[in-house]
C-alpha cells in the first residue's frame, strides 16, 4: 500500500495528464450507437441471419441522389420581372423618329395606318416578353417553364413564347414582309425598328434560387421501406448492390435510434472504456519500454497532446461536417513523433491515435488501414526529415500509398471504376500535402517542449557556428581533437544503434570548456613551457575538472540545448584525473589523499550515446601520446581505457550492452589505425 502511495504521489501530475486527455476525447466523442456488424460490398455475409428490427427507411445512395438532383435542377422553374415602361419608352422614341421620317420622306398615304402598323409590331413583342440575350442562353434555356410577375402577379408562361432581342426583331421582319403596301414596308424597315427592341423581362435571381432550394429540400431521401421482422440478409449471402443499400439503411437507423433513444449512459459508458483502455496501453508501452519518457511530465504531455489534438479535431470534422476526414494530415503526427523520439514510439502512438479515430470515422475499417499504410510509409521514409528532397518523396509516396490502397478497396467492394469517388483522390493529395507544415510544427513544438530535432542538430554542427569558430581560433588542437572524436562517435552509434547526429554535434562541443585556459591541455600546448610545471597536482587537476563547469557555463550563455550540455557534464563522468592524482600521490605517499578534488564532478553517462563519446573523448586523447602506433598497442590501449571506465562503473546508468561494447571498442581500433596508417600484423607460418 505504501509503495502504491509513493507511485501516485510521484507520479501526480502524469496520471492527471492522462485523465484529462480521456474526459477530453469522451466528452467529443459522437453519443451514436455502433452498428455491430461488419460488411462490404461483393463480400460474403459472415454473421447470422439478420431481419429488419423496425421499420427500416431504404435510404437512396448518393450517385441516385445527385442524379435527382440534377434533372430537378434542369427542369426548375424561372421567375422574371415584368418592366412595362421599358415598352412605353421605346414607342415613344418610336412616334418621334417615324414623324421625323415621315417629314423628311414626304410618303403619300395613310399616316394614322402606318404609324399603327408598327405600334402594333412593337406592341406584339413587348406583350410576349424580350428577354437579354445572354439570359436567354442560360436560365431560359434550362426550363420549360418561366413565370413573369406582372403587377406583383405572376402569370406561367413556356419558355419558347419568350423573346430576346434578336429573336424579337426577326419575328417583326416576319411580320412587316406580309403587308401588301411596298412603299409602307419599306418605310418602316428604313426605320431601324431594332432599335427600338430593349429587354423587358429580367431575370429575378433571389425568388429563383429560393424557390429552387426549397424543391431540391423537399426531395425524398428514401425509396421504400423494409417492413419489420423482414429477413434483410442471410448467412452466407453475398453483399449486392441491393443488399449493400439496405444493410446501410439499417446501420443509419439503428445508430440514429440507440442515439437518441435515452441509452446516452450506456454508450458513454462504452466510449470511455474503450478510450481508457486505448490510453492505457500507451501508459504500459511508456512505462515498460520507454521509462525515461514515462519519468518526464513534459514528454509523456507531448504525446497525450499529439493523440488529443488529431482525435480531437476528427470528431470536430466528423460532427460538424466541415470537409472530409479524409483531407486531415493523420500522417503529420507520426512524422512528429520520430523526429522528437524514435520509430516505435511514434508507430504505437499513431497506431493508438486511428484506433480511437475509428469509432468515430465513416467506414471505420477502411479509414484505419489507409491510414495504417500511409503511416508506415511515412515512418520508413522520414528517418532523416534534415536532408532536401526526403520530405517531398515522403509526400509523393503516402499520396501514392493512400490512392493505391482506395483503390484497391474499392475494387475489393466490386465497385467499378466510374462507381469511385474521385474528389477521395483530391483530398488525398490535400493530407499528404499539408505535410509541408511538418517544418514549421516541428520547430514550434521544439521551442515550447525543449526538445531537440535533427534540424537543430544540423544548424548546431555547422563548424561555421560562432561558439566552434571560437574554439578552433582559441583551441585549434582541441577542435581538431573535437572533429576526430565526433567521427569516431557518429560511425560507432551507426553500427550499435542510435543517433548519429546527437552523438556528433555532441562530440563538437563537449571541450568547449577549454576556451578559457586552452594552454593548459596539452593538445593546444606548441612546445613552449607546460604551464602545469609551475603548479600543484591539486591546482593542475582543478583547472583541468574546470573545464566541464566552464563548458555548462559557456553552452547555457551561447544557447545551446541542454541535451547537448548533458554531454558536456558527463563525457568524464565521475572518473579521476589519474595523471595529477598519481603525481600527488608520489609526493604525499604517506598523507592522506582527498580523492574527490581529483575527481570530476559527473554524473555518469546515462544514455547510449553519452558512454560512445566518454569511450572516444579517452581513447583520442589518449592515443596521441603513443610513441608506437602498432596494431597490438592501439588494441590494448583502448581495451585498458574502456575496461577501466567499466570498473569505475560509469556505463551503469546507460542502456547499452556488453555486445554493443564490444562492437564499439572494434570499430574505434580500426578507426585509429587507419588514422595512424597502421598495418595490419600478418601471422607467422
Amino acid at each position: 500500500m505504501l509503495n502504491f502511495l509513493l507511485f501516485i504521489r510521484t507520479h501526480t501530475y502524469v496520471i492527471l495528464l492522462y485523465i484529462l486527455s480521456i474526459a477530453f476525447i469522451c466528452f467529443l466523442f459522437p453519443r451514436e450507437g455502433k452498428f455491430p456488424y461488419e460488411f462490404q460490398k461483393g463480400k460474403i455475409w459472415m454473421h447470422v441471419d439478420l431481419y429488419a428490427p423496425f421499420d427500416v427507411p431504404v435510404l437512396k445512395s448518393q450517385q441516385e441522389l445527385n442524379k435527382e438532383t440534377d434533372s430537378l435542377q434542369r427542369a426548375f422553374t424561372v421567375y422574371y420581372n415584368y418592366q412595362p415602361e421599358v415598352a412605353e419608352q421605346q414607342k415613344l422614341r418610336y412616334g418621334k423618329a417615324f414623324d421625323e421620317q415621315w417629314l423628311a420622306g414626304r410618303l403619300h398615304g395613310n399616316r394614322e395606318q402606318l404609324y399603327e402598323a408598327g405600334a402594333n409590331l412593337l406592341d406584339s413583342v413587348y406583350n410576349q416578353g424580350i428577354v437579354h440575350e445572354e439570359e436567354g442562353v442560360s436560365p431560359v434555356s434550362l426550363s420549360g417553364q418561366i413565370v413573369i410577375f406582372r403587377n406583383n402577379i405572376g402569370e406561367e408562361s413556356d419558355r419558347d413564347n419568350i423573346l430576346t432581342q434578336k429573336s424579337a426583331y426577326e419575328m417583326m421582319m416576319r411580320q412587316l414582309d406580309k403587308m401588301e403596301d411596298e412603299a409602307g414596308k419599306a418605310f418602316l424597315k428604313n426605320l431601324n425598328l431594332n432599335d427600338f427592341i430593349l429587354p423587358n423581362l429580367f431575370f429575378n435571381e433571389d425568388i429563383t434560387n429560393k424557390v429552387k432550394t426549397e424543391q431540391i429540400g423537399k426531395l425524398s431521401h428514401t425509396k421504400g421501406v423494409i417492413p419489420v421482422n423482414r429477413e434483410i440478409i442471410a448467412h452466407g449471402e453475398v453483399v449486392n448492390d441491393e443488399k449493400y443499400s439496405a444493410l446501410v439503411s439499417l446501420k443509419y437507423e439503428f445508430e440514429n435510434k440507440v442515439g437518441n433513444s435515452g441509452n446516452f449512459k450506456q454508450i458513454l459508458l462504452g466510449q470511455i472504456i474503450i478510450v481508457i483502455l486505448c490510453f492505457s496501453m500507451v501508459y504500459i508501452y511508456l512505462m515498460y519500454f520507454r521509462p525515461a519518457i514515462f519519468r518526464s511530465t513534459l514528454q509523456t504531455g507531448f504525446l497525450l497532446l499529439m493523440v488529443v489534438l488529431f482525435v480531437g479535431l476528427s470528431c470536430l470534422v466528423v460532427r460538424n461536417e466541415y470537409f472530409s476526414i479524409y483531407a486531415l494530415p493523420y500522417v503529420l503526427l507520426p512524422v512528429i513523433v520520430c523526429t522528437f523520439y524514435d520509430a516505435r514510439t511514434a508507430s504505437f502512438t499513431f497506431f493508438i491515435t486511428i484506433l480511437l479515430t475509428g469509432f468515430i470515422a465513416p467506414n471505420g475499417f477502411e479509414f484505419v488501414f489507409l491510414n495504417f499504410i500511409a503511416g508506415l510509409t511515412a515512418i520508413i521514409n522520414v528517418r532523416y526529415i534534415y536532408r532536401r528532397g526526403t520530405l517531398f518523396r515522403t509526400i509523393i509516396l503516402i499520396i501514392a500509398a493512400y490512392s493505391a490502397v482506395y483503390t484497391a478497396l474499392a475494387l475489393l467492394q466490386g465497385s467499378s471504376l466510374k462507381q469511385i469517388d474521385w474528389m477521395n483522390y483530391v483530398r488525398f493529395g490535400i493530407s499528404g500535402a499539408l505535410l509541408f507544415v511538418a517544418y514549421p510544427s516541428i520547430f514550434i513544438f521544439e521551442k515550447t517542449f525543449g526538445f531537440l530535432s535533427d534540424i537543430t542538430l544540423m544548424e548546431l554542427a555547422d563548424t561555421n557556428q560562432p561558439l566552434l569558430r571560437t574554439l578552433s581560433e582559441a583551441a585549434p588542437g582541441t577542435f581538431q581533437h573535437s572533429l576526430q572524436v565526433a567521427n569516431l562517435s557518429e560511425e560507432v552509434i551507426q553500427k550499435i544503434g542510435g543517433n548519429p547526429l546527437l552523438v556528433r554535434t555532441a562530440a563538437l562541443y563537449h571541450d568547449i570548456g577549454k576556451i578559457t585556459r586552452p594552454s593548459y591541455f596539452i593538445e593546444n600546448q606548441t612546445g613552449a613551457r607546460n604551464p602545469h610545471e609551475d603548479l600543484s597536482p591539486e591546482n593542475s587537476a582543478q583547472i583541468i575538472i574546470e573545464h566541464v563547469s566552464n563548458g555548462i557555463e559557456i553552452a547555457k550563455k551561447n544557447r545551446i540545448p541542454q541535451q547537448i550540455i548533458n554531454f558536456i557534464r558527463t563525457h568524464h563522468g565521475t572518473t579521476t584525473v589519474r595523471f595529477f592524482y598519481h603525481q600527488y600521490q608520489k609526493q604525499k605517499p604517506e598523507g592522506k589523499i582527498d580523492r574527490a578534488r581529483f575527481t570530476y564532478p559527473g554524473p555518469a553517462p546515462f544514455s547510449k550515446e553519452m558512454v560512445v563519446l566518454m569511450m572516444c573523448d579517452s581513447v583520442e586523447a589518449a592515443s596521441r601520446s603513443l610513441k608506437s602506433m602498432s596494431q597490438s598497442n592501439i588494441s590494448d590501449l583502448v581495451d585498458n581505457i574502456v575496461n577501466y571506465q567499466i570498473l569505475e562503473d560509469q556505463y551503469n546508468d546507460a542502456n547499452i550492452t556488453y555486445r554493443e561494447i564490444n562492437t564499439a571498442k572494434h570499430i574505434i581500433k580500426n578507426r585509429l589505425m587507419n588514422i595512424h596508417h597502421v598495418r595490419i600484423e600478418y601471422p607467422k607460418f
